[in-house]
């Protein structure tokens, strides 16, 4: 019964929050970051988010002006640096008769990121980190390679400014040619694209912003994702949960949320249950 009533509790306190603080404001495709643009922001060793996010149709990554699209990610911090994120993009509601059936796309695009932090913020000097796509996918809207820098400036006692900045590379290595049906093969199809010849593309070129938080549980966002200027705000909500929204180039919403834990932590309660007596 001792041994059930502890695992009961671990549970509770990793589905109510109990056990650790939230981490960082991630961006729209799941990563540490502000809005559409991603930081270098180090998160703590075993960090598990999941979320999802909101593009406008005017300023949606793939069915750019068509649909609107819904995000859903989940990452996990397997080392001190290391960062897993996988991602699925879905448009909402339904296709026009003139665009191509929503059946063929399969169910969405699917997407692997990993993002190595190989040099962490110092006083002088910001934290940089490379994230990277993995090429199997088909077709991919958020393909991410690029190199980021972050640096945090305490303004007040309550107030801290993150300034990011960083260079996503255009080109990209992808499945483009291979369709749903024919993906028996992941090492086959394989082509080098120019991101900037499609209508809409995500983090192609120079990207930047600024991050201010208020005592880390609400914050102002100021960026520029490579085509638009974007203002957003957001708010954590017991411990774990954060909530955003934004104005995407000052016209449409966008908005997300997400949730995060430390899956290496025990409830504050059996942590200090079985901390070495003093």
């Amino acid at each position: 019964m001792r041994a059930i009533r502890e695992i009961f509790l671990v549970v509770i306190g990793l589905v109510t929050g109990l056990s650790t603080p939230l981490w960082g404001q991630i961006n729209i495709s799941g990563k540490s970051g502000l809005m559409y643009i991603p930081s270098a922001d180090v998160q703590e060793e075993g960090t598990f988010t999941v979320g999802y996010a909101y593009s406008p149709s005017r300023y949606a990554i793939k069915y750019n002006r068509t649909n609107s699209e819904s995000i859903y990610f989940i990452s996990l911090v397997v080392l001190s640096r290391l960062e897993i994120n996988v991602n699925l993009l879905r448009p909402n509601g339904m296709a026009p008769r003139s665009s191509v059936g929503f059946a063929a796309e399969g169910i969405g695009d699917r997407q692997i990121d990993l993002k190595y932090v190989f040099m962490t913020e110092k006083t002088r000097w910001p934290s940089v980190a490379l994230i990277l796509s993995a090429p199997f996918g088909i077709d991919n809207s958020l393909i991410t390679n690029a190199l980021v820098a972050t640096k945090h400036v305490k303004l007040s006692k309550i107030i801290d400014a993150g300034f990011t900045v960083g260079m996503g590379s255009p080109y990209s290595l992808y499945r483009s040619g291979v369709k749903n049906e024919e993906n028996s093969d992941i090492f086959t199809g394989y082509t080098l694209k120019d991101k900037r010849d499609k209508p809409y593309y995500y983090l192609a070129g120079p990207f930047g912003g600024v991050n201010l938080s208020v005592a880390n549980k609400a914050g102002l966002m100021f960026e520029w994702d490579s085509q638009h200027v974007n203002i957003g705000l957001y708010a954590r909500l017991v411990r774990h949960w954060t909530l955003q929204a934004g104005l995407v180039n000052g016209d449409q919403l966008t908005f997300g949320t997400s949730y995060s834990l430390n899956l290496l932590q025990l409830p504050k309660r059996l942590s200090a249950k079985h901390s070495p007596a003093k």
